[in-house]
């Protein structure tokens, strides 16, 4: 008797995973459709389905439809059902396509009139990792106090990685739209962060300047709320990262002062 083994898969340019051999199995003999591996959201409202977003390992008929499903059978696949307000998925794949371009970041791998798919980034979004974002805010500045020193310099690393990334997306001439910190993905290996999740990124050709300047700021909101909170841990940090939070700080928070004292504090200390 045959006994399935484990495999190492390729689900990104950059990354691979260890499947277990129940899986592994539906990777080599494909099914007939996808196998739904995992369910990361579902949105409804007044019990109508709007939207699923799943892991799946693809069946034969979308590793027939898109090459790139034969490459990367396991991958990430958004579901729209009727009744859902959205946008169309084949603008989300070509933002996912120009944004892999830009950052070398995993690719998309196809869309359908209701559906979306890409490779994705194993690993945990940094909303998942972070400590910071209690209420009200000013108790985040405990949390720092708190904050094991080496975690601290790595949440900065992770910070750094992402704040580039998205400079460099902006000076492409794209912006986000959604840049939260579940939206920066955490890999294990190759360690990195990643920009993910481009449905509602916009170009700079399609907007005013206003409406461009409008979005920038927004896209560094959240990360630059981090990096405030990260050097009250740490202390006052070089780069442009840094200089732009402290630069901000008055905008991200009502009560700013607490926070760029307790920095001084730790530079100091």
């Amino acid at each position: 008797m045959n006994v399935p083994e484990q495999m190492m898969l390729a689900v990104s340019p950059r990354h691979e995973l260890l499947l277990p051999p129940e899986y592994a199995q539906l990777v080599r003999y494909a099914p007939e459709h996808d196998f739904v591996m995992r369910t990361i959201t579902r949105r409804e409202a007044n019990g109508l389905q709007l939207m699923s977003a799943e892991m799946v390992i693809a069946g034969k008929d979308t590793r027939k439809a898109f090459p790139l499903a034969e490459k990367y059978p396991m991958h990430f696949r958004k579901s729209y059902f009727p009744g859902r307000l959205r946008g169309d998925p084949s603008v989300e794949f070509a933002h996912q396509q120009r944004a892999s371009e830009i950052l070398d970041a995993p690719p998309p791998i196809g869309w359908t009139e209701d559906t979306f798919r890409s490779c994705f980034v194993p690993g945990k979004p940094y909303s998942r990792l972070t400590p910071f974002g209690i209420e009200p805010v000013e108790n985040n500045v405990g949390v720092a106090e708190e904050l094991n020193l080496a975690m601290a310099v790595g949440l900065w690393w992770l910070c750094c990685q992402a704040f580039d990334q998205l400079c460099r997306l902006h000076a492409a001439g794209m912006g986000h739209g959604d840049m939260e910190l579940h939206n920066i993905a955490v890999a294990p290996a190759p360690a990195e962060a990643v920009l993910i999740d481009f449905e509602l990124a916009r170009e700079r050709s399609e907007l005013s300047d206003a409406e461009w300047e409008k979005l920038v700021r927004a896209d560094f909101t959240e990360l630059l709320r981090e990096a405030v909170y990260l050097q009250c841990a740490l202390g006052r940090q070089p780069g442009p990262l840094a200089d732009m939070a402290m630069e901000r700080i008055a905008e991200l928070f009502p009560s700013p002062g607490r926070f760029e004292r307790h920095i001084r504090r730790q530079a100091a200390a």
